[in-house]
């Protein structure tokens, strides 16, 4: 189904709650994805909801059998998401800094916005409260603390957490 910009192939029924979706570049939803966005679905996030911001140059992709819940992803370039990634209640994930570093280039008419890949790979979990940063790449299997700020690459099969994030331990996979 093509609708709104959005290609999906997921039914009503897996999403809980209204979204709030701006979208003018392309948005991905592959199949099984499970949205919530209201505080009965998923009290984690308390009276936050689900929203999604695709900019028109940018990219966003769901993987299959992805759940996010009361949190926000902001695309200016490319968002992608792997299949069985679980996104916890609050989480913000940004691949823009949203204004320059530069004070005078801020002032002028916000040039020079810094935009840079997030990739969350699959069967990743993203605890309650994330912030994700621009150019960030989560590794396969990775689990990211609740209320963690991710500004750097966490490779596969890692615990981390803290602001700024920081490796925890290794993940012991006990089936293949």
């Amino acid at each position: 189904i093509k609708r709104y910009g959005i290609q999906t192939h997921i039914p009503i029924s897996n999403i809980n709650g209204i979204l709030r979706l701006y979208n003018a570049g392309e948005f991905i939803i592959s199949d099984n994805v499970r949205i919530n966005s209201k505080y009965s679905a998923n009290p984690i996030g308390g009276q936050t909801f689900t929203s999604f911001f695709v900019k028109k140059s940018g990219k966003l992709t769901l993987g299959s059998g992805c759940g996010i819940s009361n949190s926000t992803i902001v695309c200016f370039s490319k968002v992608t998401i792997g299949n069985n990634v679980f996104i916890g209640g609050g989480c913000r994930i940004y691949d823009t800094d949203f204004h320059s570093l530069d004070y005078q280039d801020r002032i002028i008419d916000d040039q020079d916005v810094k935009s840079k890949e997030v990739y969350i790979d699959d069967n990743a979990f993203i605890g309650a409260f994330t912030i994700i940063l621009k150019g960030v790449h989560i590794g396969k299997n990775s689990i990211v603390g609740a209320g963690s700020v991710v500004a750097k690459n966490i490779p596969a099969n890692e615990i981390w957490a803290g602001n700024p994030a920081i490796k925890i331990k290794n993940i012991t996979l006990h089936r293949k």
